[in-house]
């Protein structure tokens, strides 16, 4: 392995509220009717400052897997589930309230924003997945591409990344995938994986050694009915393994 992948890439401060404020006024957010999104955004506030990580700020990424052997998932709803859920916990994080979510499969799709800002609704969200991102022309599971985009935006970013990766099965290019992910540690990325389906790939991506790159920077987890886990569940879930990512980034130069 070459030694410039013990190298970090970039290097950017880690914010917090000094208060351990959520990114969004739940408050307001409750107010406007949408209760269920602003439960899961309080499950999450109790789940960060359970790790001590309240207050604290990233760029949430949604990458979602766009491949045909998820067809089904998107035609009875569990991945517009998963894309409700993720926007909750983001609520708590996001440093300007949008999801960029990123559909994929033999090529990048367009980018679907979602979230509270300015010019993004968020109604947005209710049905965002049969409206903006499902198309019937489904494609093979290129994961290794839509992670070099991420690096991509890594090489910019001003902020940490949270990224949540959705899908169901291996990449069509495993090596490339790998590399990509052992290179993104060097960037100020965390990668959660969220599989519809146990994925043994995943499993070993969670587990890559520590010698084989700067830091540990992956948590993989496995919903199959994604409408049966808790919000609570759901939240402990997404924390799980962000915290000794911040202190390992933190030692290793790609925080400060």
């Amino acid at each position: 392995m070459p030694d410039t992948v013990f190298t970090p890439a970039r290097c950017v401060a880690l914010v917090r509220d000094p208060g351990g404020a959520p990114a969004v006024n739940l408050a307001k957010l409750r107010d406007a009717g949408h209760v269920d999104l602003t439960k899961r955004a309080e499950k999450a506030g109790i789940s960060l400052s359970k790790r001590g990580l309240a207050g604290i700020r990233a760029q949430a990424v949604l990458v979602l897997d766009h491949s045909g052997s998820m067809r089904a998932d998107y035609r009875n709803g569990k991945v517009q589930t998963l894309v409700e859920r993720v926007l909750g916990f983001a609520l708590q994080i996001d440093i300007d309230g949008v999801v960029p979510v990123m559909p994929f499969d033999t090529t990048l799709h367009p980018t679907v924003n979602v979230g509270v800002a300015a010019g993004v609704g968020v109604e947005d969200y209710r049905g965002v997945v049969d409206r903006q991102i499902w198309k019937s022309k489904m494609g093979t599971t290129d994961l290794a591409s839509a992670l070099a985009e991420i690096r991509v935006m890594a090489q910019k970013t001003d902020a940490p990344m949270f990224v949540v990766v959705v899908t169901d099965g291996s990449p069509n290019k495993r090596r490339a995938t790998t590399n990509v992910v052992i290179d993104l540690a060097r960037y100020p990325v965390f990668l959660k994986f969220v599989a519809i389906r146990e994925v043994p790939y995943l499993a070993d991506l969670d587990d890559l050694p520590d010698s084989a790159r700067l830091l540990d920077n992956v948590d993989a987890k496995a919903f199959e009915d994604p409408s049966a886990v808790t919000d609570l569940a759901f939240a402990e879930a997404m924390v799980d393994e962000w915290d000794t990512w911040v202190s390992a980034a933190t030692a290793a130069g790609v925080l400060r």
